[in-house]
């Protein structure tokens, strides 16, 4: 039959025409950038490690520094220590004067009426440092079984001691009217009397070391002397020495004063 045609033939899946050109692929969209806060959130930038890394290698170093200095520090006490050997300096009551001593019964009381002077000895036993004190105060008792007896206070003005030297220090008490026991100011009569009666002494000042003629910073003491009788000191008996107290960090202070000043001596020396 003469309208009967060829079947046409089914194009595969995926045929492209070689007549057609190609057409060029689309890229694939591209995707918005986000700042850098938002890209790795809850972790923290870069410019925030490096600002913290920064602060670390600081205090790092400002330990390090800080340690070398406690350790300078250290090693010129030490030296000082070994060089110059400071000592300080002893204390014994030289001399007791009692110029006044009344003991008064009225209907009121009895009354105690005492003055005098004390004398305290200071020595130096250093050989390379000399010994800057500042005013010192006194402050005195008779001894008694039942408690000390007030006396008051005196006071002395401060004092440069020299090495190997020693030096008095003279307080002036006076005390008027003090009610005591009547058995305590009968006893304290009677020990007068016979020279028995023992008065005590503490003084507290403040202490420096003298290197070439320049003073380290002072530290306070505190001297505390053992009762004495006027017997023992008329007697010139050799008296107990006193008890000194200090303070060791202020004195750790003053041996790396020392050790600079010695320095400074020798890399500039005064005349």
């Amino acid at each position: 039959m003469e309208g009967t045609g060829k079947p046409v033939l089914q194009k595969p899946p995926g045929y492209r025409d070689p007549a057609v050109p190609a057409a060029r692929a689309k890229p694939p969209p591209r995707k918005s950038q986000l700042p850098p806060t938002l890209r790795h959130p809850g972790k923290p930038s870069r410019r925030h490690k490096t600002g913290r890394s920064c602060c670390c290698r600081f205090c790092c170093c400002l330990f390090v520094l800080i340690v070398a200095i406690l350790v300078l520090l250290a090693a010129a006490g030490g030296f000082s220590y070994l060089w110059f050997r400071p000592h300080f300096p002893s204390f014994h009551v030289e001399n007791v004067t009692i110029s006044v001593f009344n003991i008064t019964s009225r209907s009121d009381g009895t009354f105690l009426d005492a003055g005098g002077t004390i004398k305290i000895q200071a020595m130096n036993p250093n050989t390379k440092l000399g010994l800057s004190y500042r005013a010192a105060e006194g402050k005195f008792a008779v001894a008694d079984k039942d408690g000390e007896v007030d006396l008051g206070t005196g006071s002395a003005a401060g004092f440069t001691l020299g090495r190997k030297n020693s030096t008095t220090l003279i307080f002036r008490v006076a005390a008027k009217g003090v009610v005591v026991d009547d058995s305590v100011g009968a006893r304290l009569w009677a020990q007068y009397k016979s020279k028995e009666i023992k008065f005590m002494a503490e003084m507290r000042t403040k202490l420096g070391f003298v290197v070439n003629g320049k003073s380290t910073p002072k530290f306070s003491i505190r001297v505390t002397c053992p009762a004495v009788s006027l017997k023992q000191v008329n007697g010139r008996r050799p008296l107990t020495k006193c008890e000194l107290d200090f303070f060791n960090g202020e004195f750790d202070t003053v041996l790396s004063f020392i050790s600079l000043l010695s320095h400074h001596q020798k890399q500039c020396p005064c005349s």
